[in-house]
C-alpha cells in the first residue's frame, strides 16, 4: 500500500514554488515597465526631428508631450477603477493594445494633427504602472511588495534611460525618424504578449459603479483648456477663441469638480485628495510632475538649438542631446533602486523630500550655469537624482496607504493628479516659448528657456515642504 506523504510536506512544495513564480510574473511585470519606459525616453530626443518632419515650431511640436499626458490623465482612472472592479490584469491588456495602435499611428502619421491623436492614443501608458502595483499588492505585501514596486519603478526610470539613448542610433540605422518610431510598436506588442500570456489577475474585487459623466466632464475641460493654450501663440491672448476655451474649460472643470463631490462613486474622489493627511502628498506629486514632465521638450529644443541663431544652444542632433542627458537618466535610474534603503534609514517622506530637494538644486542652477554642455551635463543629473528617489518612493508611500482592493484607484488617482500636472505644464511651457521670442524670429528667448527651469525650481521647492508638512500627520 502506497503511503502518502505528510501533510505538511505536501503543502511545502506549492509554497516553495511561490516565490519563483511570484519573482517571474514581478519580472514580466518589469519588462512592461522597461518598455514604458522606453517609450518616454525614446521620443524627447527626437523631437527636433519630428518637428522638422511635420514643419512646426518649438512650441507646437511641445504638445506632443503634453497631450499624451492630459489623455492619461483622463484614461488612468478609468482604466484603475476598472481594474479594481473587473480585474487589473484585464486592463493591463486593454492599456498595451490601444498603446500599440497609437504607437502606430504616431509612426505613420501624415500631418501634424493625426501624430497629435497618436500620442493621445498612447496615454494609456501611464496606467501601465498602478495596474501593476495592484498585481504586485495582490501577490506580495511588506518589505518584499516595496522591493518589487521600486523594481517596476527602477526599470521605469531605466527605461527612460535607455531610451533616449538608443533612439538617435535607431533614427540612424533605420534611416529617419519615422522607422525609428516602429521601434516602440514592437517593443509594445512584445509587452501585450507578456500580459496576455505570463501575468497573472488579481483576486481581489472592489463593488463600484462607473461614473461616466464625471469621466466626460474631465475630458471636456481638459480639452478645452489645451486647445485654449495651444492657440495663443497663434491668435494672441485677446482672441476670443482663446479666451471662450479657456473660461468654458474652467467653468467645465468648476462643475466637474461639483460633481465629483456629490456622486456617490466618483471617477476622482476628490474627498481622499482633499483628506488632510493626503492633500499635501497629492499636491506634491503634482509638483514633481510640473519639473519631470513639463521640462522634457524644452531641454530637448534647447540642447538642439544654434548657438549662431539662436545665442544658446549646443547644436547637438538626436544621439547627441541623448548623450548628454544620459548620466542624468542613469541617476534617476540608482536614485529609484535605492530608494527603499534609503527610506528604511530616514523614512519615506524624507526621502522625497530629499529629492525634491535635489530637483530645486538642479533646475536652480541650470538657470544661471547652461552656457556649456559640462555645466548643463552636472545640472541635470542633480535633477535626475531626486527625480528618482521621488519616482520610487512615491508609488510605495501611496500603495501603503491605499485601502485593501483599491490599490488600483489609489495609485491611478495618484497618477491621474501626476501626469494631469505635467500636461498643464507641458502646455503652458509651450505657451512660454511661444511668445517669448527673440526679436525678429520664431525662435524663443533664453528667457524663456529660464522661466521654464525656474518654475521647476520652485515646484521642487514646494513639493519638498509640502512633503515634510505631511509628515507631521502621518507616519513613515
Amino acid at each position: 500500500m502506497t503511503v502518502p506523504p505528510p501533510p505538511a510536506q505536501a503543502a511545502a512544495e506549492p509554497s516553495a514554488a511561490a516565490p519563483a513564480r511570484i519573482g517571474a510574473v514581478v519580472g514580466f511585470m518589469a519588462f512592461v515597465e522597461l518598455t514604458s519606459g522606453i517609450f518616454q525616453g525614446f521620443v524627447p530626443p527626437l523631437l527636433p526631428s519630428i518637428a522638422g518632419l511635420h514643419q512646426v515650431s518649438a512650441g507646437d511640436i511641445a504638445l506632443v508631450n503634453s497631450l499624451q499626458l492630459l489623455a492619461a490623465a483622463v484614461c488612468v482612472p478609468i482604466l484603475t477603477k476598472l481594474g479594481d472592479m473587473y480585474g487589473h490584469r484585464r486592463m493591463l491588456r486593454i492599456a498595451l493594445a490601444v498603446v500599440v495602435l497609437g504607437s502606430l499611428l504616431v509612426a505613420f502619421a501624415p500631418s501634424y494633427e493625426l501624430l497629435l491623436l497618436g500620442r493621445v492614443l498612447t496615454g494609456p501608458l501611464s496606467a501601465w504602472l498602478p495596474l501593476e502595483i495592484a498585481i504586485t499588492r495582490d501577490k506580495v505585501q511588506g518589505d518584499a511588495g516595496r522591493r518589487a514596486i521600486g523594481l517596476l519603478v527602477g526599470c521605469l526610470t531605466g527605461g527612460v534611460a535607455l531610451g533616449s539613448l538608443i533612439a538617435g542610433p535607431a533614427e540612424d540605422l533605420l534611416g529617419g525618424v519615422r522607422p525609428a518610431l516602429l521601434v516602440l510598436t514592437v517593443l509594445a506588442v512584445l509587452a501585450f504578449c507578456c500580459a496576455l500570456f505570463l501575468i497573472p489577475e488579481t483576486s481581489t474585487r472592489a463593488a463600484r459603479k462607473i461614473d461616466g459623466l464625471g469621466f466626460l466632464g474631465l475630458a471636456v475641460a481638459l480639452l478645452l483648456l489645451q486647445y485654449g493654450l495651444s492657440q495663443t501663440s497663434r491668435l494672441g491672448w485677446g482672441s476670443s477663441t482663446v479666451l471662450g476655451c479657456l473660461l468654458a474649460g474652467l467653468v467645465v472643470l468648476l462643475a466637474w469638480g461639483w460633481w465629483e463631490l456629490r456622486t456617490a462613486h466618483p471617477a476622482v474622489d476628490l474627498r481622499v485628495i482633499g483628506h488632510r493627511s493626503m492633500w499635501p502628498v497629492q499636491l506634491a506629486a503634482m509638483l514633481f510632475a510640473i519639473a519631470l514632465f513639463g521640462s522634457q521638450s524644452p531641454n530637448s529644443t534647447f540642447l538642439a538649438a544654434r548657438s549662431q541663431e539662436a545665442g544658446y544652444g549646443f547644436g547637438l542632433d538626436t544621439t547627441g542631446i541623448a548623450l548628454l542627458l544620459l548620466p542624468s537618466q542613469v541617476a534617476s535610474v540608482i536614485g529609484a533602486a535605492l530608494h527603499a534603503r534609503i527610506a528604511a534609514r530616514i523614512g519615506l517622506h524624507r526621502t522625497i523630500a530629499t529629492g525634491a530637494a535635489l530637483l530645486a538644486l538642479g533646475y536652480g542652477a541650470l538657470c544661471v550655469a547652461h552656457g556649456s554642455e559640462a555645466a548643463f551635463l552636472v545640472t541635470v543629473t542633480l535633477t535626475g537624482c531626486g527625480i528618482g528617489l521621488m519616482s520610487g518612493a512615491f508609488p510605495s508611500l501611496v500603495a501603503e496607504r491605499s485601502p485593501a482592493g483599491q490599490t488600483g484607484i489609489a495609485a491611478g488617482v495618484y497618477n491621474t493628479l501626476r501626469t494631469l500636472a505635467g500636461g498643464v505644464a507641458g502646455g503652458l511651457f509651450a505657451v512660454v516659448l511661444s511668445n517669448i521670442l527673440l526679436a525678429d524670429s520664431a525662435l524663443p528667448s533664453a528667457e524663456a528657456y529660464r522661466i521654464v527651469w525656474l518654475a521647476c525650481a520652485l515646484s521642487g521647492l514646494g513639493a519638498a515642504g509640502l512633503v515634510l508638512f505631511a509628515r507631521r500627520r502621518t507616519t513613515d
